[in-house]
Order: C-alpha cells, then structure tokens, then sequence
C-alpha cells in the first residue's frame, strides 16, 4: 500500500503543470503576473460608503517587466490606488467605464515602469481586472 502511494505521488509530481510542481504564485512562467494583494479602496459618491476590490493582471513578453513590477510595489500600488479611488460608485457599475478605467491603469503602470525601472512603456502590453467586487 506504502509503495503505491509513493508510486501515485510520483505520478502526480510528473504530470503537475508547471507552476503548481513550483508552488505557483511569482514564480511561475508566463506573460502575467498577479499584482497581489487585491486593491481596495474606497469609492465616492452619496450616502453610505460602498468599497471596490479589483484583482489586477499585468501581461508582458518581456520577464524584466513583470521582475520591475514586482520589485516596485509601492509606485505600482499607489498607481493603482489613486487612479480607483478617484472613481465614483455610479460610473464603475457602467461596464464601459470599466474598460477605460482599465485602459488608464495600462497607461499609469507604464508610467511606473518608465520613470522608476527604465523600461520602454509598450513592453507592459496589457492590464487585466480579473477580479472586480463593489459593496
């Protein structure tokens, strides 16, 4: 029985995609980096306070994006932050408003990247809201 289960762990490492054999997270490959933790922030408007969370995605070809993304966290999450909680409660339940906001990110963390890492703003291709909660 022993042998067996050793033999289906085994099995298991072999067939395990990559980023799960490595424990996922920052290490794993590929053109998008989870900027983690989520974003949450406040949001304007009239009577009770609501509050958005956005999961954001960058995507890059280029692994020395996705490395200057991670090692400036700070500009990169007060990008994020000032450009959300600039926004109102009415507007981002609109999906195209959504669109735009996302399109200002793309063009706020290529900001970041020029000004604090040196690289070219067209190596960070996109931003993606992977994950977008307003209560």
């Amino acid at each position: 029985m022993k042998r067996l289960l050793s033999s289906l762990l085994l099995c298991a490492a072999l067939i395990a995609p990559p980023a799960l054999a490595s424990g996922g997270g920052a290490a794993a490959t590929g053109p998008y980096l989870a900027l983690e933790p989520a974003i949450v922030v406040n949001l304007l408007g009239e009577g009770r306070v609501r509050f958005m969370q956005v999961k954001v995605e960058a995507m890059s070809r280029d692994p020395a994006v996705l490395s200057a993304l991670q090692e400036h966290t700070g500009p990169v999450r007060h990008a994020l932050i000032t450009l959300l909680s600039a926004q109102t409660q009415d507007r981002m339940y609109d999906m195209q408003v959504r669109e735009e906001v996302r399109l200002l990110a793309l063009e706020e963390l290529r900001t970041v990247l020029e000004t604090h890492a040196g690289l070219k703003r067209e190596a960070l291709e996109a931003v993606l809201f992977t994950n977008f909660v307003i209560q």
